[in-house]
């Protein structure tokens, strides 16, 4: 039997969870996409922060369903179409959807969503399937939808190599901990480096990888424990990085699934992180890691069930509406430094739990199969 045809919609935007996906793929469908190399999300936060071009693209979003346009000389020849977050604009083929949070149909804007809503209905209606990035993406789209939309939903997490198959046994006297992130505010990195700095142990050392001003790392110059290290590409990371640390320590008050979270649980390391939408699905309290209490937003109940829905703002409004203060969280900073001292005590059993979390849920094998029966193989 041939391969079905499958037009992947990437952009110079796709994150690599996006390609990811799309190399996978070609092990089990005939691939199509349009004639675009992939761009490091280094690189694309960079530029998106610099364009003034995109803040205008921004503005004129605001009132928009997203509609993305396909490559037609690729698309037309394709049986299925798959998309990120947008439906597709210039063609009429069975598609599939793929949402991270459901206002990413509105260029994450709420009131546009809800104000557009039984015209979004009526566009996923015409959808083959809807995939999730996460169990909270799926009960927070199935509350604002209804549950019409339950039998073509499904949870669809992203790619992740068995990455710890390739470590090699470190002998060394230190716990290792790692930051990763871009957002150095919004992500915890205030907090982090404050409680960091304040933890007593002289055995324990923190990476930090983070677009972190000039004033920040003079601050924290003298802490010999605390290495600060500009923004790596992925490849760098994977390589070089994470092989060597012990706990990703994570604590973003703003974040829909965290990647990164995925790629540390890849490695068999334990997790520190703030408990927003999706990451509980990573990371369980006390068995592979600790969850911190979000300083701001309280539970509130999707779907039956208990998530901190940070993406009901914007980034930009969360910013604008809580970062931008300059508060500190003093809540988050005396959790995070407990948590590193209790990490030190239990670092290894939590890596051992984070393989069982990987190999059961979030495993190569587990995705090949999600994949077949989304796409029907």
């Amino acid at each position: 039997m041939s391969k079905i045809k499958v037009y992947f919609n990437v952009r110079t935007v796709s994150r690599e969870r996006m390609w990811d996906t799309v190399r996978e793929a070609k092990k089990f469908v005939n691939v199509l996409t349009p004639d675009i190399k992939q761009t490091s999300s280094v690189n694309i936060y960079r530029n998106y922060k610099k364009s003034f071009l995109n803040k205008i693209k921004v503005s004129l979003s605001r009132y928009l369903i997203n509609r993305q346009p396909v490559d037609l000389s690729k698309a037309k020849k394709a049986d299925l179409l798959y998309l990120w977050g947008a439906f597709p604009k210039n063609i009429d083929k069975p598609f599939i959807i793929e949402i991270d949070n459901p206002y990413c149909l509105t260029y994450y804007y709420k009131d546009t969503f809800i104000k557009k809503l039984d015209k979004i209905k009526s566009e996923l209606f015409k959808a083959k399937k809807i995939t999730y990035l996460s169990e909270a993406s799926k009960n927070h789209t199935l509350k604002l939808l209804g549950k019409e939309f339950e039998e073509k939903s499904f949870v669809f997490y992203p790619y992740m190599k068995e990455n710890y198959k390739n470590l090699k046994k470190i002998s060394k006297k230190t716990v290792d901990f790692l930051f990763v992130g871009l957002d150095f505010r919004g992500k915890g990195g205030v907090e982090l480096l404050e409680a960091f700095n304040k933890t007593n142990n002289r055995n324990i050392r923190l990476t930090f990888i983070s677009n972190v001003p000039e004033e920040i790392k003079k601050k924290y110059s003298k802490d010999k424990r605390i290495n600060i290290i500009s923004p790596l590409p992925r490849e760098k990371l994977l390589k070089e990085i994470y092989p060597e640390m012990d706990i990703m320590i994570f604590p973003s008050l703003y974040e829909s699934f965290g990647v990164v979270l995925l790629e540390a649980l890849s490695f068999g390391l334990g997790i520190i992180a703030v408990n927003t939408y999706a990451v509980p699905e990573i990371v369980k309290n006390n068995y592979n890691g600790i969850l911190l209490h979000h300083p701001i937003i309280k539970p509130s109940l999707l779907n039956g069930k208990e998530i901190i829905n940070c993406v009901d703002l914007r980034i930009e409004e969360f910013s604008d509406n809580y970062l931008k203060k300059g508060e500190f969280y003093y809540g988050l900073f005396k959790e995070l430094r407990e948590s590193i001292e209790i990490a030190v005590d239990n670092y290894k059993i939590w890596k051992e739990n984070s393989l069982n979390i990987f190999d059961e849920k979030f495993s190569p094998k587990i995705w090949q199969e999600n994949f077949k029966n989304i796409f029907e193989i």
